[in-house]
């Protein structure tokens, strides 16, 4: 199948720019003991993801007691950020995509809050034309809405972008918006079974295979 030129690139964040699932769990579960909850397997909390840290807390530990564990997830978070660590090759394909003048955004399904903590943290927020988060959308992926955002700021054509994710619901809402699906295999928790059924445009097993996807 012969594609458009690729014009520009929107990424998530969490087990594709950068290592976090597991201080991501840990996160979780100590807002969650925090509210007087008990502790979560990683497995029983990823069945959670998809709608916003407040939403899952609230399913979790009940609406009234959602901001305390939402508080004390980010000040875990803002506390060890030091165990999320850009994932090995990111650092290099950002320097190598902006030195080829494509626009990159980003599309996560993280609250803004923390989102912003990383960026930040790893200096790199000004790399990306825009950064849509989960509270910037009424719908979460598998939803289009926040992928299409990003393009619309962008002023790209689904046609024209790739949007490169780890999780199914990443490759769903590529589908969903019209864009091109890149499978992300290098973060640990990357379920290449359930990606699959979701039909990636593309795979890639390092950040350095995406500069090919540009020839």
């Amino acid at each position: 199948m012969t594609f458009p030129p690729i014009r520009a690139m929107v990424f998530d964040l969490d087990g594709t720019l950068v290592d976090s699932l597991a201080a991501t769990f840990d996160a979780f579960n100590h807002g969650i003991q925090v509210a007087g909850g008990k502790k979560h397997t990683p497995e029983e909390i990823m069945q959670y993801f998809g709608p916003g840290e407040d939403q899952i807390f609230a399913k979790i530990v009940g609406s009234s007691r959602a901001k305390e564990a939402y508080d004390a997830c980010i000040a875990y978070t803002d506390e060890h950020m030091g165990e999320i660590p850009l994932h090995e090759g990111v650092t290099e394909l950002l320097d190598q995509v902006r030195a080829l003048n494509v626009p990159i955004s980003i599309c996560t399904g993280r609250s803004w809050s923390t989102t912003e903590m990383i960026l930040k943290h790893h200096k790199i927020t000004d790399r990306f034309i825009t950064i849509v988060a989960n509270d910037h959308v009424d719908s979460p992926k598998p939803s289009p809405e926040g992928l299409n955002l990003a393009l619309s700021r962008m002023g790209i054509e689904p046609k024209d972008a790739i949007f490169v994710g780890d999780s199914p619901v990443d490759i769903l809402a590529s589908r969903s918006a019209g864009a091109r699906g890149v499978a992300a295999l290098w973060d640990l928790m990357a379920n290449k079974q359930a990606l699959e059924i979701c039909q990636p445009h593309h795979w890639v097993r390092h950040p350095r295979d995406i500069l090919e996807l540009l020839s």
